[in-house]
């Protein structure tokens, strides 16, 4: 397939090595160029102001969407509803890494667990490079959403602290240095002792290689959908 990638710096150029392992035809799209024809499918790694236009211009081409930009949650349901009018598809994620996926589970399991034992605190710890633009990660969001929705004693996500925490919340937390590749735990403190849960990512292609396993499957695909959609029915296959 000939797929455009929106957004050529470091994430879009492991996407197009990607690309080229899996015997697609990597088309670069030029900022303020319309998306161009011919192209079945669009992967977005750019900036989360451009997404809504990135995703019209590659609707008007009649070709299916892959974001993996993060930092645009306040305009998902006009993007979707644009999708949807439009009768395309497009496949989102904060994070296209088949390992932070795979986590996500593995903390939605222990969060479930570990409610019925509320002397356990827990709490999200993210540490990315220097160049990371929103804080906390899209990552480290949705990790939050996963405890919040485990329904614990301490059930609302607290990104900023005066004084002491509340007592119905829990601590996501966010550094910054260096060329961090992405590190994500989630742990659950009790005071006496601590289990942590941990995911590290070593290098970029791992979320490439995700993005473009998602362009594959949207590709003959129309709806708007998670990566956990992809990830269930490529677990099927």
């Amino acid at each position: 397939m000939r797929i455009g990638i929106v957004g050529h710096g470091t994430m879009g150029r492991e996407v197009e090595a990607v690309l080229a392992e899996r015997g697609h035809q990597p088309v670069i799209v030029t900022r303020g160029r319309p998306f161009p024809a011919g192209c079945t499918v669009g992967i977005d790694f750019s900036a989360a102001e451009a997404v809504p236009g990135n995703v019209a211009n590659a609707l008007k081409a009649g070709a299916r969407y892959v974001v993996g930009t993060t930092g645009w949650a306040e305009r998902l349901a006009e993007v979707r509803a644009a999708v949807e009018e439009a009768g395309g598809g497009l496949v989102h994620a904060a994070n296209f890494s088949l390992g932070v996926n795979l986590f996500y589970r593995v903390v939605r399991e222990a969060a479930a667990l570990l409610t019925r034992f509320p002397d356990y605190d827990p709490y999200v710890l993210e540490r990315h490079h220097r160049r990371k633009k929103d804080a906390p990660s899209g990552t480290a969001k949705a990790l939050a959403a996963i405890l919040e929705a485990a329904g614990g004693r301490r059930r609302k996500a607290a990104t900023a602290l005066d004084g002491a925490i509340a007592e119905d919340s829990f601590h996501v937390a966010s550094l910054r240095a260096g060329g961090i590749v992405g590190d994500h735990t989630v742990g659950f403190d009790s005071g006496g002792d601590e289990i942590l849960l941990e995911h590290r990512a070593r290098s970029r292609r791992g979320f490439a290689l995700g993005a473009v396993l998602a362009a594959e499957w949207i590709s003959s695909r129309t709806g708007f959908y998670a990566f956990d959609a992809v990830l269930e029915d490529l677990a099927r296959s």
